[in-house]
């Protein structure tokens, strides 16, 4: 029994030894749980049954001894009793044996049921672990595999920082604590130069605007660290102190559990120096645009100023007794005044435009009105050359718009006396369309088309260039500067429309204008739209003439004195504002660029002399320009004056703007 135990014992300790190596703890529990609970309950069965069996055999052994030991003495009563004791003895000598067979064969079925037992654990054990082993491996091939990602990953990541073309730094607040390869290049230094110095150690002072390098730095990297990323321009120093501009980028970061921030600097020197540069050319450019602008309006107030003079004395002699042939040459030179004052308005309003001196107006006018007298202006060229000039306007345009009617005109004056110029036959038409409609504007469509002589196809894409002409040979039959098309282009464009140009060679033209016009309420009830303009003014005014330019002197004060007028004359703005403190005037003509002092400073002085006086009356102040640029009608009543005339001017606008009660400022 004590060897049985011993074995079982052993087994137990053997399967024990392989359950703690297995890693699942449930096969464990399992396997080590069984084996004790096999030994007890064998444990228990054999003391159980055992001692029966043990006890049967020692009284039998007692028996023995006794008889043994009494044989001599007792001999005669064995012998006499031996036939009642043989069949009691043979009884219990059987029934020891079936004992004896029965515990023996418990035992053997119970050591056979623990080695099946035994064997299944075995079997199951070498399952569970067979599986624990290919759950292992596969563990372990995926941790190969996440070690080697991590491997990679860390590899790139560091080639990516080593390499990148930006220097990249890793800062612990205040500190550097990493820097890659180009750092090094672009800062021209050694790692160990840099690693444990301030992120301002490699700046000046100061930077661009004013601020100390290092207040600045703390402040953005405090500012990351609060979670906002940073960008913005620096200018750093490498080792030797040589600056250069730089472009950087604050990131907060986690390494390790520890906060850090991230700087990519970017060295920008190359396109700073390029932009400065495009600067400088801008700068030189719009310098070298403002002369030539600055040259244009002032050879246009020039000669504006001398066709003052002609058209003025061209007038003066027509009101007088003059001769047919007289008569006639006085129409050639009114009209060769006219067609120069139209070249040098072109010009003037290129300049304007391109110096970007044209501020559009918003105000209600009659449409039709303004179509039909555009038309009218030209019936009697087409007529001369015997050609029809139509208007067709859709029965859906309304009266009256809100926009700027003057450079409506000009536009369109502009391309229907280029049809009309270019056209030998046939005919001229406007047509006027509304294409589009919303609740607050029109789009509206006019249509010029004519049957003169075209334009070639490859000459299309061209022709709203400056100075363009279709053909050189044009311009030495037709005339013309070549800026009147630019000029409508830009103005369109200036207006927000469009414009498309079509045409066939010798077979015509067609120029399409689509422009927004706003909705207005406006009637015109309460103004009429034609005034007519009396050549004898009924009321007499003491006018003081305040103009520099001889000519001008002569011929207003020849037109104001046929009117009845009382003029006073000053030749410069010093004897002008000399002359209003002296003397009582009701209308001051006032010329704006003047020696000494300008009409504008004349303006200014008057009307603060009137705010310190009240007693003094008011005096009409109307300015006399050239109209070059800034100088319009606008520009002219913000300064003070009360109505504006443009150079040259005739005596029907003179005698227009005496007139106090007039407002129009036009």
């Amino acid at each position: 029994m004590l060897y049985v135990y011993i074995c079982i014992k052993k087994l137990c300790q053997v399967v024990e030894t392989q359950a703690r190596d297995s890693r699942q703890s449930k096969s464990v529990s399992m396997v080590r749980s069984l084996p004790k609970k096999i030994l007890i309950i064998c444990l228990c069965i054999i003391c159980i049954g055992f001692p029966e069996f043990i006890v049967s055999g020692s009284c039998l052994s007692d028996t023995e001894m006794i008889f043994s030991e009494d044989t001599d003495s007792n001999i005669i009563k064995t012998a006499r009793g031996d036939q009642g004791n043989v069949g009691d003895t043979n009884s219990d000598s059987t029934e020891r044996d079936r004992q004896i067979e029965k515990y023996t064969c418990w035992f053997v079925i119970i050591i056979l049921i623990f080695s099946l037992l035994t064997a299944v654990l075995a079997f199951s054990k070498l399952l569970a672990q067979r599986k624990a082993n290919r759950v292992l491996a596969h563990q372990r091939n995926i941790l190969k595999k996440t070690l080697m990602d991590l491997q990679i990953s860390e590899e790139k990541y560091k080639s990516l920082f080593s390499k990148a073309n930006d220097a990249i730094f890793l800062m612990d607040h205040d500190t550097f604590r990493d820097c890659n390869d180009k750092t090094l290049e672009m800062f021209e230094c050694r790692r160990e130069e840099i690693i444990g110095q301030p992120p301002y150690r490699f700046s000046p002072h100061q930077q661009p605007d004013g601020k100390s390098s290092k207040e600045k730095a703390l402040h953005l990297i405090e500012q990351c660290y609060q979670g906002k990323p940073q960008r913005f321009y620096w200018v750093h120093t490498k080792l030797d102190g040589t600056p250069f501009d730089a472009e950087i980028s604050l990131n907060m970061i986690l390494l390790e559990g520890n906060s850090f921030i991230q700087a990519i600097v970017r060295d920008i020197s190359e396109r700073v120096r390029a932009e400065r540069e495009m600067v400088k050319a801008r700068e030189k450019a719009e310098k070298a645009t403002e002369s030539k602008t600055f040259f244009l309006a002032k050879m246009s107030h020039e000669i504006r100023t001398m066709l003052g003079g002609i058209t003025s004395s061209t007038q003066l002699l027509m009101n007088t007794k003059v001769s047919k042939h007289q008569s006639e040459l006085l129409d050639i030179i009114d009209t060769s005044a006219d067609n120069l004052l139209s070249i040098v308005n072109e010009i003037l309003d290129f300049s304007k435009i391109e110096a970007g001196k044209i501020d559009l107006e918003d105000n209600p006018f009659n449409i039709r009105k303004t179509l039909e007298d555009i038309v009218n202006a030209y019936l009697p060229k087409a007529r001369d050359k015997e050609i029809s000039l139509y208007l067709s306007i859709h029965h859906n345009i309304p009266e009256y718009v809100s926009g700027d009617e003057l450079r409506l005109k000009q536009i369109l004056a502009n391309l229907l006396s280029n049809a009309v110029k270019f056209t030998d036959k046939g005919s001229v038409k406007l047509d006027v369309v509304i294409t589009a409609e919303d609740p607050k504007c029109f789009n509206i469509a006019f249509n010029i088309i004519d049957t003169g002589i075209g334009i070639p196809e490859n000459k299309i894409k061209d022709m709203f260039a400056e100075y363009s002409q279709s053909d050189v040979s044009i311009s030495r039959r037709f005339g013309g500067t070549g800026l009147g098309l630019n000029i409508v282009y830009k103005l369109v464009n200036l207006m927000e429309g469009s414009i498309e140009a079509k045409s066939k060679l010798n077979k015509g033209s067609q120029f399409i204008i689509q422009i927004s016009f706003k909705k207005t309420d406006f009637t015109g009830d309460k103004k009429s739209d034609t005034k007519s303009v009396s050549i004898k003014s009924s009321k007499k005014y003491k006018v003081l003439l305040a103009e520099d330019n001889v000519i001008n002197q002569k011929i207003t004060m020849i037109n104001l004195k046929q009117l009845g007028h009382d003029v006073d004359l000053a030749e410069n703005g010093t004897e002008a504002w000399e002359k209003y403190r002296e003397k009582e005037y009701d209308i001051i003509l006032m010329d704006i660029q003047m020696p000494e002092m300008d009409g504008i400073e004349v303006t200014h002085l008057i009307r603060n002399y009137e705010a310190k006086n009240p007693s003094k009356q008011r005096t009409r102040i109307v300015a006399l320009t050239a109209n070059i640029l800034g100088q319009n009608a606008d520009y002219c009543l913000l300064e003070g004056m009360d109505a504006y005339i443009s150079k040259p001017f005739r005596v029907e606008d003179i005698i227009e703007k005496l007139d106090p009660d007039d407002d129009s400022g036009q």
